[in-house]
């Protein structure tokens, strides 16, 4: 539904040059303003990038469906991670992704284009909430102005952020689900070719995501969830993803660094089994195939598979995902362990028919069971052990369940122990990064963290 031949743009409007021309330095080359449908193929992609690359690795890292063996990967596999580790993926976060997509949002507003406005919104929710369930307190409200002179924007707290979330989806969906406004329609857009249904059934399913996170310390969590879930996505086809293309330019990060790093990590001995032990359909498309190994496949993590080939999908919230939040909250917030049975094998179906094509119903019989379970906590088990293996390269998801839940039920790596990991468990949260250690001291809140401080939603 949604392949698309992508092109990267550059952001004319957040770059600087100039060529002299008699007494003004003026580069006619250079616009000084470009439109909002320019701009939103480029936030798009930057979003992906950032979501895709780093924040894929990191969480598959700590979550054990990758394995570090080489240069940074293996110091964060063993959970060594460096406030220079950070500067990256914050760096793509804020510079390439949330900038561009706040001034769409802001363009589009000053626009009367009230579809892209909420589009923008959607996007900026879930950097900002993803941002959040990495560092906790991250720069919102006080950032993007340095158009006023403000380079040091101070920090919102976690639960400020999570607020946040909540109010940009609910005017996403009502700017998406009212008139298109008089400015210019929503162009440009990579994801849902600008169909403004979708991106409300998108914002719904997101609202449901950032519900879910809160369970630990909101008892009406499950409630909200499954009513945000009414209005969300409905199948595959409704998947809030970006699909990359086959040019040189449009390459898939995950296919990206197997060709620049593809050295660094390979798929985790737990992850791997998990697969295999099982004999899950989806082997063969997660795991390189290599016949001189007992298996039938290798640990390697090479371009080929379903989330590394050139024209990968970088999923940000999916069909799949939301059957899960369904499942989970059937079971611990409505004690439905019928109803939650029926959303697991939904989910489990929707996950196999992505990415196999097919549906082998005894696989989603045998592990979509819940009701020969013996209690309440073998069955939540159950339910977020196959929406690990179902999520796999989703994003920071399947680390966020571990937070909340405690599951899968991974043994922490050995050799985890550091300063800044003193029991060697799995962390809980990342270090800062240096570049704002060094340049926004005085907002930070912590610079040297205890990977194990919880969140105020992890408490």
């Amino acid at each position: 539904m949604k392949f698309i031949k992508i092109f990267i743009c550059c952001l004319l409007a957040f770059m600087a040059a100039s060529c002299e021309f008699g007494d003004t330095n003026i580069n006619p080359a250079l616009p000084e303003d470009v439109s909002t449908q320019a701009i939103v193929p480029g936030a798009q992609v930057g979003m992906a990038f950032a979501i895709g690359g780093e924040v894929v690795r990191i969480n598959g890292l700590f979550m054990q469906q990758f394995r570090g063996i080489n240069a940074q990967q293996f110091d964060n596999y063993k959970y060594l991670v460096d406030a220079a580790d950070m500067d990256g993926v914050w760096r793509r976060m804020y510079a390439h992704a949330l900038n561009p997509l706040v001034s769409v949002q802001r363009k589009a507003e000053a626009e009367n284009s009230n579809h892209a406005s909420g589009m923008a919104k959607v996007l900026i929710a879930h950097s900002i909430g993803t941002l959040a369930d990495m560092f906790g307190d991250v720069p919102y409200t006080d950032a993007f102005k340095g158009l006023e002179d403000n380079f040091f924007p101070v920090y919102d707290t976690q639960e400020g952020v999570y607020a946040s979330v909540q109010l940009l989806l609910d005017e996403a969906i009502a700017e998406l689900s009212g008139d298109a406004g008089s400015g210019p329609s929503l162009g440009g857009d990579l994801i849902y070719s600008g169909s403004s249904d979708a991106w409300v059934q998108a914002a719904s399913a997101l609202k449901a995501k950032y519900y879910l996170h809160t369970s630990k310390l909101d008892d009406q969590a499950y409630t909200k969830a499954l009513d945000a879930l009414n209005k969300g996505l409905s199948a595959n086809e409704d998947d809030l993803e970006l699909i990359f293309g086959e040019g040189p330019n449009e390459a898939n990060p995950q296919y990206q660094f197997t060709q620049d790093r593809g050295g660094n990590i390979e798929i985790d001995e737990f992850f791997f089994n998990l697969l295999i032990d099982n004999n899950d359909p989806r082997t063969p498309a997660f795991l390189t195939a290599d016949s001189d190994e007992p298996t039938g496949f290798s640990k390697n993590f090479d371009s080929g598979t379903y989330y590394s080939t050139i024209s990968s999908p970088v999923v940000f919230m999916s069909y799949a995902e939301s059957k899960f939040i369904e499942a989970e909250a059937q079971l611990m917030g409505n004690d439905d362990v019928s109803a939650a049975e029926t959303a697991l094998q939904e989910a489990i179906t929707a996950s196999l028919a992505k990415i196999t094509g097919t549906v082998d119903d005894d696989f989603v019989m045998t592990h979509g069971t819940l009701s020969s379970l013996p209690d309440k906590e073998s069955q939540l088990e159950q339910i977020i052990t196959q929406k690990y293996i179902a999520l796999y390269s989703h994003g920071l998801e399947c680390w966020t369940d571990f937070r909340r839940t405690g599951y899968p039920a991974i043994t922490p790596v050995e050799g985890g122990t550091n300063t800044f990991n003193i029991n060697g468990e799995v962390p809980r949260r990342l270090p800062y990064p240096q570049t704002e250690i060094d340049l926004n001291s005085s907002n930070v809140p912590i610079t040297s963290p205890n990977f194990q401080d919880r969140f105020w939603w992890d408490k």
